[in-house]
């Protein structure tokens, strides 16, 4: 049973969704200051899971939708890579010059947000959502609705576990259609949720060109009688842990 504050909630995020692609810059604002919350809330239903891990998720939806990557590749505060804003490396993506890779407008990086928190209350398993307009308010976003095991990684095409995912936060990461490296944008057509082993497996390929060199070794290894076996594919658990 949600409380009162979490229906009032549920039900001005809908009637922001229920607005489309066409929303105002203020309305997308909103938005973003309310789609975070929803996800606490949702999930603080179920008692399987904690507030620091809903703190965690947050976070990580945080520093890969709105804020860029690390800018540089060496810590000014100690040894190591920079992670934090401490360094001043990380930083709201319509900051950085408009050329930068990295750059997003405020608007699209803010949506790219609001995409994944969606597409994680879409994880098999996920707490449901009650609110049945808000479920469907974001087709336009997703292109599914906001319900338990609607998305798949786009990848190998598997449902995401939404209780390994909030016990490790680690196995999904953020993709591109187009990488960043490759000229890809920051934006929400070009975005999505992807298992980390799809991540390792794709690389700094284009969609595309990952699908089809798939095909081409698949051919290429037909050509001198090697044929794939079913029954030698690795195990869910294998395809599904963080592959770093």
């Amino acid at each position: 049973m949600y409380s009162d504050a979490l229906v009032q909630l549920l039900t001005a995020t809908a009637e922001l969704g229920a607005l489309g692609p066409s929303m105002s810059d203020s309305d997308v604002d909103a938005l973003m200051e309310r789609v975070p919350n929803v996800f606490r809330g949702v999930v603080s239903t179920d008692h399987r899971f904690t507030a620091k891990q809903r703190k965690a998720i947050v976070t990580k939806f945080h520093d890969s939708g709105r804020r860029s990557p690390p800018t540089r590749s060496f810590s000014s505060i100690g040894p190591g890579r920079p992670q934090t804003g401490a360094d001043g490396n990380r930083i709201s993506r319509w900051l950085l010059p408009s050329d930068h890779r990295y750059y997003a407008t405020k608007r699209d990086a803010q949506l790219v947000e609001i995409k994944y928190f969606l597409q994680a209350l879409s994880f098999e398993g996920a707490p449901p959502i009650e609110d049945v307009e808000l479920r469907t308010a974001f087709f336009w976003l997703l292109d599914h609705e906001v319900s338990p095991g609607a998305y798949l990684d786009p990848i190998m095409r598997r449902p995401f576990e939404f209780e390994a995912f909030m016990a490790s936060p680690r196995i999904v990461t953020s993709g591109h259609f187009v990488p960043l490296a490759r000229g890809g944008r920051h934006e929400p057509a070009n975005t999505f949720l992807m298992l980390d082993r799809s991540n390792t497996l794709q690389s700094d390929l284009k969609f595309g060109e990952f699908l089809a060199l798939i095909d081409d070794i698949v051919r290429r290894q037909a050509e001198i009688g090697i044929f794939p076996d079913p029954d030698e594919l690795p195990a869910d658990e294998f395809l599904e842990q963080d592959a770093r």
